[in-house]
């Protein structure tokens, strides 16, 4: 009953939003708010925000990117560190014997929490249901894998009820991954995203988007342009400098039917450039401003910025990720307080 009322609660506060609905434009090129004003996406990248801070921590990053100008944050609920297996810092997993189709309403009280103060600061939350190792977890990342067609709706069902009355969401499917070929994991992206648009409501109800690894020419328009529940495309352009990512942007303006576009994950500041610190060094702010501008004026709706230090929530008691110095004079990775 506990729970049940939270839920209750948090349903009833989304009504009363203060982030107005967004939906894609009439040229179908941007997206626009309910009044119809042009809505530019400034995101920053915290994929383990619910995951590593407490609401201490999150009120307080929140109100700083709320009063630096973003408005849209990135985040993940079933987490990429180890978020299957790790709780969060009030005890809680994700998932019930790490099954997505009974999730643990306890750890989401948190998430809860998070999108509302989101709210009441006017920012939206771009909510990735689950990073992509809980699918594929070739090459890197944890897992467990524990999701298939018939699970990845009913969660899309699950976590598309529990926040369907949220004006402040924007939903991403994936997780940094390309599903693979000879693989169902097309089939999987798709039922958990039309899990979602059928508890929220339908297609019209929903923002939706999709999360993919880099790769040459389309991101998610590689796979998903033609569904209906996908809204807007989106990049992943890497983390190299100077590597031409408006070219991306480029590939999926021209396509059609004519969807709105984004990089979701360029080059991430203070990140290793092409994973190589020890040769290349470490990205840096003017790095990231050229990539910027190159995606915008080839046409991109918004724009995502990553630090590396901020989207895992690095403090000196974690291992620091991609990350060739951790401590001693040159700390190339910082506790992300102090970023």
């Amino acid at each position: 009953m506990r729970h049940f009322l939270l839920v209750f609660t948090i349903l009833i506060s989304c009504n009363f939003s203060n982030a107005q609905k967004l939906k894609v434009s009439e040229n179908n090129r941007y997206l626009v708010t309910e009044t119809g004003e042009p809505f530019f996406y400034m995101a920053d990248t915290a994929w383990e925000l619910f995951h590593r801070c407490d609401r201490k921590e999150s009120n307080m990053y929140l109100e700083k990117r709320a009063e630096q100008g973003f408005n849209v944050i990135q985040a993940v609920a079933l987490a990429e560190i180890d978020g299957l297996n790790t709780p969060n810092l009030y005890g809680e997993t994700p998932l019930v014997n790490n099954n997505p189709e009974t999730p643990n309403p306890a750890y989401f009280e948190h998430v809860d929490y998070i999108i509302k103060k989101a709210d009441s600061l006017g920012m939206y939350i771009a909510l990735l249901p689950t990073w992509g190792d809980k699918l594929d977890k070739r090459g890197w990342g944890v897992g467990p894998e524990v999701f298939g067609q018939k699970n990845a709706r009913a969660f899309g069902n699950w976590i598309g009820q529990r926040y369907k009355d949220c004006d402040n969401i924007i939903w991403v499917i994936g997780g940094d991954r390309n599903p693979q070929e000879n693989t169902n994991q097309v089939e999987v992206w798709n039922q958990m995203a039309e899990g979602i648009a059928e508890s929220v409501g339908g297609y019209d109800e929903t923002l939706m988007s999709y999360h993919p690894q880099p790769k040459e020419a389309g991101g998610s328009s590689t796979w998903f342009h033609n569904q209906k529940w996908l809204d807007f495309n989106m990049h992943q352009t890497g983390h190299c400098a100077n590597q031409g990512t408006y070219k991306h942007i480029e590939n999926d303006y021209n396509l059609s039917p004519v969807k709105p576009t984004l990089d979701g994950e360029p080059l991430y500041e203070d990140h290793p450039n092409c994973f190589n610190a020890k040769e290349l060094g470490h990205s840096v702010p003017e790095d990231i401003r050229r990539i910027m501008y190159w995606n915008v004026f080839a046409g991109a709706f918004g724009q995502t910025y990553g630090c590396h230090d901020v989207w895992q929530m690095y403090k000196l008691d974690k291992e620091g990720i991609n990350s060739l110095y951790v401590h001693g004079p040159w700390l190339w990775i910082c506790p992300w307080q102090i970023r």
